[in-house]
């Protein structure tokens, strides 16, 4: 690369990584909700990476470059987490979900120390990032129905052809790197592409939306108004007395047609109204007060635990068996252990 190239990248990068840290120093001061703390690692993650990719960064940054380094390395993990806590609406950080990032530090490490084996591990890397960021596109398009906020709805799409972009014009200068010896003229377009991600999430985070990432400024569920009133008590009968909730697979249009509404007035009742930013914890919610009371039920006490989960709307027993331990913070039979 020439020296204007060089000044160029150099300036771009520079741009990406002060937006991205602004956005870590504003997704992290709203409270340590499970999304604002991977969020605001991941985009600390994202600045690293932008200044490592370019030698010349790299070089200036002195003592700070192995900080640097551990976070780039392990940034598809952490994209990985903050996905799944942003997407997910956990209600608890689990530091499981940082494992993969883990997993990607362990083995830059070690391909750093055995030169030998470096470009086999780095291989390796690459896939196992390519791999997550794969589930995480699945996550974000396979959620896309049963999220109940509005604002989050809109981020899926752009956030998955920025995400798909990325990932191409990084893994083909990874591989050129490996087994071509440079990528450089990839380089700049992979830094335009970083200042435009930087720049979006910058447009969405910066406002800090307590709907996307939850904390103390999140707002309570509303009082519901009189115009939504009769939908709520036509909702609250499809719940208390038909049941519904334990039709298997149940989706919030088929919910809507059912009562009569436009689908967005009913995710617009649920979610601003009622409190619940997800359809399926919606009700999940139904689901584990019936299962918790048939459990305890010493007539049940033979009764198969899948049998249960099919009972109350599961399609299968893994996804019973997480909705039960988010909610109840134990494993259906400890439960009925614990009711015997």
């Amino acid at each position: 690369m020439t020296e204007g190239a060089i000044s160029a990248e150099l300036l771009v990068r520079g741009a990406a990584v002060g937006v991205f840290v602004l956005t870590a120093i504003r997704i992290g001061g709203g409270g340590p909700t499970p999304a604002r703390v991977s969020g605001a690692v991941f985009t600390l993650a994202a600045a690293a990476h932008t200044l490592t990719q370019l030698p010349a960064a790299w070089n200036a940054m002195g003592p700070a470059a192995a900080a640097a380094w551990v976070l780039s390395v392990a940034g598809a993990g952490l994209f990985w987490a903050f996905a799944l806590e942003l997407f997910g609406d956990n209600r608890r950080l689990a530091l499981a979900r940082f494992l993969p990032a883990v997993v990607l530090l362990a083995i830059a490490i070690v391909a750093r120390v055995y030169d030998g084996a470096a470009r086999p591990l780095w291989l390796v890397h690459n896939l196992i990032g390519a791999v997550l960021m794969l589930h995480v596109l699945a996550v974000i398009w396979t959620g896309r129905r049963d999220d109940l906020v509005e604002a989050r709805r809109r981020l899926r799409r752009p956030l998955l052809g920025v995400a798909a972009i990325y990932t191409l014009i990084l893994a083909a200068v990874q591989i050129g790197e490996l087994y071509l010896g440079s990528a450089s003229s990839l380089s700049f377009l992979a830094a335009v592409s970083l200042l435009a991600l930087s720049l979006g999430s910058g447009l969405v985070f910066l406002r800090d939306d307590p709907q996307l990432l939850g904390g103390r400024s999140s707002a309570p569920a509303r009082r519901v108004g009189a115009r939504d009133e009769p939908l709520r008590q036509r909702l609250m009968q499809a719940l208390d007395e038909e049941e519904v909730w334990r039709e298997e697979g149940l989706t919030i249009g088929a919910l809507a047609s059912r009562l009569g509404a436009a689908e967005h007035h009913l995710r617009r009742l649920i979610n601003e109204d009622l409190g619940y930013r997800n359809f399926a914890a919606f009700l999940n919610e139904r689901r584990i007060a019936a299962a918790q009371v048939a459990l305890a039920d010493p007539e049940k006490s033979r009764v198969a635990i899948s049998t249960v989960a099919y009972d109350v709307g599961f399609r299968s027993l893994a996804p019973f068996n997480r909705a039960f331990r988010e909610i109840t913070g134990k494993t259906p039979s400890d439960w009925r252990r614990m009711a015997r």
